[in-house]
């Protein structure tokens, strides 16, 4: 399928070191962007994130590699843009092509969507202002018309990503020693009963993720990690990635999207959080050394 040699990304470090480097991956833009009939040109890093991703003009090429699971991600990012983003309002990537590089081996497949106008809100984060909050709450309209919708019925939206963050929730926490041991053993005792519900949840809206333009949202990209389950899931990295741990700003968004704040919305947020360690780490260590999470404070 193609006359290029496979990238040589053999080992983790080989991959952190050429996953962002646009000369490396020059040749397979070109050859993604012939295939498809697209004009191509010199390749620019894309916003930050997982996998290779790149900007060409007014396109962006996504590769998908083996590590971190790439070939789910690869499935839902093409379902969710050909099949479930098209009905939204808020402005998304348009989904123009895709395809794998090569036959056999890892394929290497990639995606190929249009580049959303505006920047990501951690680059316009320094200029704080009446804009966040427009943003939080354009992001809470979305967000409950997103999770109004319903699952592809395809085989990678069945699986239960929920439950499997629940059941290895205090297993990670000990390998990243995000806490204290004594805490990560009340965790499992902690954590909120699971949620039945099966909303779609976009589950990484940190600040590279939302775009924002003139004041207001312009769009939401990287739809990779995208699940059916609780929508709970969709506020540890929205609360720590983008508002950076504002209360104020995630009751602007959550009175937008009319989000049912009962008795039980701490310790269910905190429980998503847990299990979510990627989005919380930073901040769950500041937890007090003397604080029983088994026990929740009242009026804290």
């Amino acid at each position: 399928m193609s006359a290029l040699e496979p990238p040589s990304l053999s080992s983790r470090s080989s991959y952190a070191r050429k996953f962002q480097d646009a000369a490396f991956w020059q040749p397979y833009i070109d050859e993604v962007m012939r295939r498809h009939n697209l004009p191509s040109g010199l390749a620019t890093l894309g916003t930050g994130g997982t996998f290779p991703t790149f900007l060409v003009g007014t396109y962006v090429i996504k590769f998908f590699g083996q590590r971190f699971d790439g070939a789910e991600c690869f499935q839902i990012e093409r379902s969710t843009q050909t099949r479930v983003l098209p009905s939204l309002r808020v402005t998304v990537p348009r989904h123009v092509a895709d395809g794998h590089l090569f036959d056999a081996g890892w394929r290497w497949p990639y995606i190929v969507t249009t580049r959303l106008a505006g920047t990501a809100w951690w680059h316009t984060s320094h200029t704080a202002g009446d804009w966040q909050h427009v943003v939080a709450a354009e992001l809470g309209a979305a967000l409950r018309e997103l999770h109004e919708l319903d699952c592809p019925d395809e085989p990678v939206w069945h699986r239960d990503v929920v439950a499997a963050l629940r059941a290895s929730c205090t297993a990670r926490h000990r390998r990243r020693r995000t806490l204290p041991g004594f805490l990560i053993e009340q965790i499992e005792d902690y954590l909120a009963p699971a949620s039945n519900e099966r909303r779609l949840v976009h589950a990484d809206l940190h600040g590279d993720h939302v775009f924002v333009h003139d004041g207001h949202l312009a769009g939401i990209i990287d739809w990779g990690d995208a699940l059916c389950g609780d929508p709970y899931y969709e506020l540890p990295a929205l609360f720590f990635g983008t508002f950076g741990g504002s209360k104020a700003l995630l009751r602007t968004f959550l009175d937008a999207y009319g989000w049912p704040v009962g008795a039980d919305f701490a310790h269910r947020a905190m429980s998503t959080s847990l299990a979510r360690v990627q989005s919380t780490g930073r901040c769950l260590t500041t937890v007090r050394g003397d604080y029983n999470i088994a026990r929740p404070r009242r009026n804290s």
